[in-house]
């Protein structure tokens, strides 16, 4: 095809029949023995045992025409039949041409050729007596290199039916997908030493089918998978093919709504080298139009990653790179941040995404440093450190701690304490509640943080009068038991004046839940007061919550006395008097009532 000088050792090696390689190697040692007309007639028995090999293989494989070839030689070689043999020689290479396209015309005309000089150096009565035959170096060279390149080192079967196999072959679903793996095998197939029409018809054949067919994708894996493989094995003559025809079929066979397809082939198939220019600004107008996400509501939209796909292989081609880039650029960095999440392909990330991000970076808030910062590549930490430095001065206690404990990353944590002990200092007791209960869910809190908290929490408690703690109803839970317990205690008429005069159903229940923390404390006097509140104060009865409340007092009281004490009783009979009509809530506190009483009779 495309070989210049070759080695005659080497014209050995190709030959595939080990019978016509004996005959090669002899007409190889009488070239260097200068017996140039022994060589000639050794290369034409090579073409022959050569041909008869194929014709063994063939019939194996079930051809009809080949069989009957081997029967026709077979008889007329058992019956010596001179004149038969000669004529089944001399019509050799009119049969590979016309019955196996084993050859091509062209090469037919070199196999007839050395035919011809074959008979002339071993018939010296075919030539004239008086000017014999003269073989020369260059005849007898030219003869081994056209028998071995056209015929000896390629498989049997060529042209059309060696097409149609590569197809079929393809077209497997054990045709492996992996370009690698597909060369070995091309390697034992008619790809092995094809011809050059062969690879060509190939080529094209895939190429047409990529650009405009509709294939399920793992065919198509296969088809880009066998394309490759031919470059490897092929390299000169795929880039001389593609770059003849490529741009071509795009133009002429690729219609609008198959161009995504076009993008995919480029960045998947080694070989092209240049596309022609109405092909460049095709696919330019291509990428710029292409949309990559899917708009299902005003708030909400879906990436489609086969659009992100086609953006990647286009990134890989030089004169569609800064296209993809533009695009991108246009995108909110949010969506450039869920197109990396999707993208599996690091050079992608590398040569495209990153220099986006690199240049995001300044206008980004921290939470987009921050994804910046764990989604990107760790070469742009030292770009991103200096605007997260200055985004954290900015931010609020509760807005650190929820970044410390929604990330846990340990450069974010160690930009962030010196901060957060300032921002500790200076909190409120409610932002100092808030956010330490956040900083808690830590898997390794900081141990000297956790004790700042701790330490500021208390001390803002301790300026605190007991209303304003009573106020802080949501955090009581945050206080110290032991303390929180004293400090109620020393405070029991205020909690049960407090109850007494709830004034919202929000009131109430924080009074009713206070109520139960101090039942143990409660004198006779004091049991009274509050069930006589519970039965006049609308705010505290008719809360949804608080008869619920009290079914919790009711079990603790039991608890505390062993018994179900007799003011419960008297409450009782106080709740049928003032509630005769039916609520939910308050039967059920009835009910539980009830049902002390039947457990102790």
């Amino acid at each position: 095809m495309y070989e210049t000088f070759i080695d005659l050792d080497e014209l050995i090696v190709r030959c595939r029949d080990k019978q016509a390689k004996k005959f090669i190697q002899e007409a190889v040692a009488c070239y260097r023995a200068g017996a140039f007309r022994s060589c000639i007639v050794a290369t034409w028995n090579a073409v022959v045992f050569d041909f008869l090999h194929k014709l063994r293989e063939l019939d194996i494989l079930g051809n009809g025409e080949a069989s009957s070839l081997l029967k026709q030689f077979e008889n007329i070689s058992s019956a010596s039949k001179v004149k038969e043999l000669w004529q089944f020689e001399s019509s050799i290479p009119d049969l590979a041409l016309t019955k196996f396209e084993l050859i091509s015309s062209v090469e037919k005309s070199d196999i007839e050729r050395l035919f011809e000089d074959r008979s002339r150096c071993a018939h010296p009565s075919m030539t004239s007596l008086e000017e014999p035959f003269e073989a020369t170096a260059e005849l007898a060279r030219y003869h081994l290199r056209s028998a071995v390149m056209h015929l000896l080192q390629r498989p049997p079967v060529q042209g059309r039916s060696a097409r149609e196999r590569i197809f079929q072959d393809i077209k497997s679903d054990y045709f492996p997908t992996d370009p690698e793996l597909a060369a070995q095998y091309f390697q034992k197939s008619p790809l092995a030493r094809a011809r050059f029409i062969l690879i060509k018809d190939i080529v094209l054949g895939l190429t047409v089918s990529l650009l405009t067919e509709n294939l399920p994708e793992d065919e198509r894996l296969r088809q880009c998978s066998a394309l490759n493989a031919i470059y490897k094995i092929y390299p000169k003559e795929i880039v001389d093919i593609l770059d003849n025809a490529l741009s071509n079929i795009i133009l002429n066979k690729v219609n609008d709504a198959n161009w995504d397809k076009v993008i995919i082939y480029l960045g998947s198939i080694k070989g092209w080298d240049v596309l022609s220019e109405p092909c460049q600004i095709k696919a330019k107008y291509f990428i710029e139009k292409i949309e990559v996400f899917h708009e299902v509501s005003t708030f909400n939209k879906r990436f489609l990653p086969k659009m992100i796909n086609i953006l990647v292989k286009a990134s890989y081609m030089s004169f569609l790179k800064e296209s993809v880039i533009n695009k991108l650029q246009t995108l909110p960095l949010k969506d450039l941040l869920t197109i990396r999440e999707l993208c599996e392909d690091q050079n992608f990330t590398k040569v495209v995404m990153n220099d986006l991000f690199r240049g995001a970076v300044p206008q980004a808030n921290l939470n987009e440093l921050i994804l910046i910062r764990l989604e990107a590549d760790e070469t742009l930490n030292d770009l991103i450190e200096p605007y997260l430095r200055e985004q954290i001065k900015e931010a609020s206690l509760e807005k650190l701690v929820l970044i410390m404990s929604r990330y846990e990353d340990e450069l974010l944590n160690h930009l962030i304490e010196p901060w957060l002990k300032n921002e500790i200092n200076d909190a409120s007791l409610d932002e100092l509640l808030e956010a330490r209960r956040k900083y808690q869910v830590l898997n390794v809190p900081n141990e000297e943080l956790t004790k700042l908290f701790d330490d500021c929490v208390s001390k803002l408690i301790s300026k605190l009068s007991f209303d304003e703690i009573i106020e802080q109803s949501e955090y009581w839970d945050e206080f110290s038991d032991d303390s929180f317990q004293s400090l109620l205690k020393e405070n029991i008429p205020i909690i049960v004046s407090k109850f007494i005069n709830s004034s919202s159903y929000v009131n109430a229940i924080s009074n009713t839940d206070l109520i139960i923390k101090i039942a143990e404390h409660l004198s006779i006097i004091q049991w009274e007061q509050v069930f006589e509140a519970f039965c006049k104060n609308n705010q505290i009865y008719g809360s949804r919550h608080c008869p619920g409340r009290f079914c919790l007092l009711l079990k603790k009281s039991v608890d505390i006395s062993g018994t179900i004490p007799y003011y419960w009783l008297s409450f009782r009979e106080e709740l049928n008097k003032k509630f005769k009509f039916k609520d939910v809530d308050i039967d059920r506190l009835k009910n539980l009532i009830d049902s002390y009483q039947i457990t102790e009779f």
